[in-house]
């Protein structure tokens, strides 16, 4: 893959001062005069590209709008990256997604990336908020020489934004706007019944104790069929609007930015998401050893939301389960409340109102002083206040209220808050020096990072107007609750780097770094990272000099990082609680944690990732193949995890360091100019990365251990399925064979006899990306897919559709629920119908590979070529996108969404298993981008 690097102005690079992140720029084609040798930023310092000795891949801004909805950034990733894994969590505007760099990260502790946005920390809901439009480029850090700057934030990989900056020049004036529709896409590789064959289907399972209609009743419910899907979805509207002014000095340089995105969502009656978006950032050189800079934002969201758990309740679980014959609305236009699913989601939907605002400021100065020559101090400080406020209002005498409150219509309001202010502070002393060709640049830093975060929850009932959700007008009542947390956790770093390299072909760094976190025992508060690398750039040498290598760079490195983020705050400590009489402290052994009591360790450790990475970086025949190609081997150690005491010891849990695993992949990136004309190029380009992981073990005495749906085994891959494993169905009766712990073949089911499938987990064997650009002349054109192979999920979703006693209980199933065994000799069929339905095995254990078209967009710009000298418009640019618009799986499903269901996502590993929630969607825009 290509990677193009930019020299960045003088102006920008005093702005970013010491932000944290690799300022690259990769294209799709790089032009003959164009060499890889600008000066670029990369961790905590600015080098030379061929300086540059680690593992990383760059996404620019141009790809990022070119992949990825307006309103959702992290998605801009997928299949663009090597080493780097994501899925959308769901298709809701707005959605985070699952990003994993180098595969899952230990047992039980968050497997996050840390995200870096222009210095400043941030978590991925936060990332996520940016507006893709202000991005410059994605930077995503894999290997030690990367990440072990970071130390305790390192372990699962690094993502770096880089948000636009002023330059010095002439004033650039920028719009930018989008129109577009969604829609759900299709369901893979099934389909639901309508009313005639569901009702006639239900008649066929009369001997299940049900109650077979007459012809007239099936008639007459046959004609009220209609489509959930069509009466709960809707294509979405999608609008994006921003304008920005980029300019400046060689003294001072600007960027602002205003930026609005809606997108309506699919839901009927659900406003999906509004965001208002600004940005404004500053550079000024106040003398000529003193530069200083600003750079301010805000972020605003409105999204309405719904209820996204595992019942009717849930408007993309109806869709599915309520029978196409039963009515929204009775005869005099009142909601239907007695159909079999027990609800009336169209009535909820308008009744349940919830609703979440966003507010976010992030706000960036610094100052760089020149000492003498070649030293430098920089201060710089980032900070970030998040506030959110989440409004639930379930209206007076709706049917949820009557059947909450026991047919006494009350209503209810509950106000969730949050705000928070996550600030660093970073001091450093940069010192460069040349010695003939030997080149030194040695950094040192101090940093100190705060996170405070505090919760309220309210919730009264009584209200007394069925049209305001205000809590002032409810009723006072013992029902009434306020609650609340206070949370803050920090860390306190010192670091530093060493480069040098003769004459630009022996590269050498060093780093380390010795970080104190609140999060830890404390007996083990601080934990020390190093990293140490090495490249040789062969192409300089000049026994390859004139030849068809271009470049080649040669690369290795090794080092440790941490990470404390699998760690929730004060999980570490005794707790204190406070009686509800006197106010006399109480200290109690641990606290409550998703329902569980977990105690405090004071022993709890440091999570370390030990990375070994050798890679080779090469361009030949003029730089029209440019590639490179990656090994690695990740040892974690001391991965943190929740684990239950023994019985005896009571219902507790504690984290603890729950044991040892090994990673091992291999990544490759291609980038070809085809065809490389002055009016006419053609790039193809491609990535790979292929991943394993091994448990090496577990702590105390353990071999194993049972998470449920997954399984933990020494020297097996993490995360492996457990469930019972299913032998077909027997033709000659129908039954479902299923193997017993031995191995033996039977017709008997017992959950006991789940085991873990060796040979399957939700994580993929491989995944990546492909496509091609095309340019002739003012027309452009670009393709790019993504695929995973290699990875499975427990399809519930398909099995609650095939499942024939659903239809028996009153609910819609899928068409294929009919092709289950009715006569000897059946054979391709679901196993003979009986009251038990189907049973949880490994026959809805799905590969969930897949290809997907991601992007396809087609443009024409017009240039001054066109408009004239003597005309304001530099440049015009129109496209149309699709996103989504094919998918080729086996799959029953849809095999990207990663999560559950909201209200069912604690189990760890993202995509595991599938539940009713925001699916994905199939994209159209029509866009303009006007320079002037």
């Amino acid at each position: 893959m290509n990677v193009k690097l930019r020299v960045l102005s003088a102006g920008a690079l005093f702005f970013l001062g010491q932000v944290a992140f690799a300022q690259t720029v990769k294209n799709d084609s790089v032009t003959n005069e164009t060499k890889i040798d600008e000066v670029i930023v990369t961790g905590y310092q600015r080098k030379k590209a061929d300086e540059i000795n680690q593992a990383q891949a760059v996404v620019s801004g141009d790809e990022i709008r070119r992949n990825t909805p307006t309103t959702s950034l992290g998605n801009s990733l997928q299949g663009r990256a090597s080493g780097v894994f994501v899925q959308s969590v769901t298709g809701q505007p707005g959605s985070v997604a699952t990003i994993l760099v180098r595969g899952v990260a230990g047992v039980g502790g968050s497997s996050e990336p840390t995200y870096v946005v222009n210095g400043m920390y941030m978590t991925a809901r936060q990332f996520s908020a940016i507006n893709p439009a202000d991005v410059e480029s994605i930077t995503i850090l894999k290997d030690a020489a990367a990440t072990a700057q970071y130390g305790a934030r390192g372990a699962n990989g690094v993502v770096v934004v880089t948000t636009k900056s002023g330059r010095s020049g002439k004033t650039l004036y920028s719009f930018e706007s989008k129109f577009g529709f969604s829609e759900k896409l299709k369901d893979n590789n099934y389909k639901m019944m309508n009313s005639s064959e569901l009702l006639n289907f239900q008649n066929q399972l009369g001997f299940l104790d049900f109650d077979p209609r007459t012809q007239d009743e099936i008639n007459t419910l046959a004609a009220n069929d209609h489509n959930w899907q069509k009466d709960l979805l809707r294509t979405s509207s999608i609008q994006s609007y921003l304008f920005s002014a980029q300019g400046g000095t060689k003294e001072n340089t600007f960027y602002y930015s205003l930026g609005y995105d809606k997108d309506t969502g699919i839901l009927r009656d659900i406003n999906g998401l509004d965001r208002y978006t600004g940005n404004f950032g500053f550079t000024n050189k106040l003398s000529e050893k003193l530069n200083v800079g600003v750079n301010l934002g805000v972020q605003y969201q409105v999204t309405d939301n719904f209820s996204d758990i595992f019942n009717t309740q849930n408007p993309f679980a109806a869709m599915y389960l309520y029978a196409p014959f039963e009515s929204i609305y009775n005869p005099d236009g009142s909601y239907n409340q007695t159909m079999s699913a027990g609800s009336n989601v169209v009535e909820q939907i308008r009744t349940w109102k919830r609703q979440d605002q966003r507010l976010r400021i992030p706000v960036n100065l610094f100052a760089e002083y020149k000492i003498i020559d070649g030293l430098k101090f920089k201060t710089n400080f980032n900070g970030l206040f998040d506030w959110f406020m989440n409004t639930s209002w379930l209206k007076k005498g709706s049917n949820l209220d009557l059947t909450f409150n026991q047919q006494v219509p009350t209503g209810q309001i509950a106000k969730n808050s949050f705000y928070g202010f996550n600030y660093t502070w970073n001091n450093s002393l940069n010192y460069k020096k040349s010695f003939g060709q030997h080149n030194f640049d040695v950094l040192g830093f101090v940093e100190y990072n705060d996170n405070f975060n505090e919760t309220l929850n309210a919730s009264a009932y009584g209200l007394k107007s069925p049209v305001i959700s205000v809590p002032s007008i409810t009723t006072p009542s013992a029902r009434n609750t306020f609650t609340g947390t206070k949370v803050r956790n920090t860390l306190f770093s010192l670091a530093g780097i060493v480069n040098y390299d003769y004459a630009g072909r022996y590269l050498l760094t060093g780093s380390i770094r010795r970080d104190a976190s609140s999060r830890f025992g404390i007996n083990n508060q601080s934990g020390i990272f190093w990293s140490a690398s090495a490249a040789w750039n062969v192409a300089k040498e000049d026994f390859l000099s004139g030849g068809f290598i271009n470049d080649l760079k040669l690369r290795a490195s090794y080092g440790t990082t941490g990470n404390d983020g699998s760690l929730p705050d004060y999980f570490n400590v005794t707790n204190v609680s406070y009686g509800l009489y006197g106010t006399g402290a109480t200290l109690y052994p641990g606290t409550l944690s998703g329902g569980n009591f977990v105690i405090g360790n004071e022993n709890l450790k440091w999570e370390s990732n030990a990375i070994t990475n050798l890679g080779i970086d090469y361009s030949i025949w003029n730089r029209r193949i440019r590639g490179s190609v990656e090994v690695y081997q990740n040892k974690r150690k001391d991965f943190v995890q929740m684990v239950p005491f023994d019985k005896q010891q009571g219902g507790y849990y504690q984290y603890i360091n729950a044991g040892d695993m090994t990673q091992k992949g291999l990544e490759m990136e291609l980038s070809v100019d085809v065809l490389k004309k002055q009016d006419f190029t053609l790039n193809l380009h491609a990535n790979i990365s292929f991943q394993k992981a091994k448990l090496d073990k577990l702590a105390g005495e353990q071999t194993e251990r049972n998470l449920g749906y997954t399984y933990l085994k020494v020297g097996e891959t993490p995360y492996m399925f457990y469930n019972v494993r299913f032998a077909g169905v027997d033709p000659s009766n129908g039954d479902a064979l299923y193997y017993d712990k031995n191995g033996n073949v039977t017709n008997v089911y017992s959950a006991s006899d789940a085991v873990p499938l060796t040979d399957k987990s939700p994580f993929p064997k491989s995944f990546g990306g492909f496509g091609t650009t095309v340019q002739y002349k003012g027309l452009d054109f670009s393709a790019d897919f993504s695929f995973k192979l290699g990875g499975y999920t427990y399809n519930n979703m398909y099995q609650n559709a095939v499942d024939p006693t659903s239809a028996v209980g009153g609910y819609n199933v899928a068409q294929a629920a009919a092709n289950y065994w009715q006569n000897p000799g059946d054979t391709g069929v679901f196993q003979k119908v009986d009251e038990n339905g189907l049973r949880s095995s490994d026959q809805f254990v799905e590969k969930s590979d897949y290809l997907r078209l991601r992007s396809l967009t087609l443009g024409y710009t017009f240039d001054k070529s066109f408009f004239g000298d003597g005309f304001p418009i530099n440049k015009l640019r129109a496209y149309v996108q699709g996103q989504n618009l094919f998918t080729a799986t086996k799959f029953h499903g849809e095999p990207e969404v990663s999560l559950g269901s909201a209200n069912s996502s604690s189990l760890f590993v993202p995509g595991s298993y599938n539940l009713y929630t925001y699916p994905a969607v199939k994209t159209v825009m029509v866009g303009m981008q006007l320079e002037f």
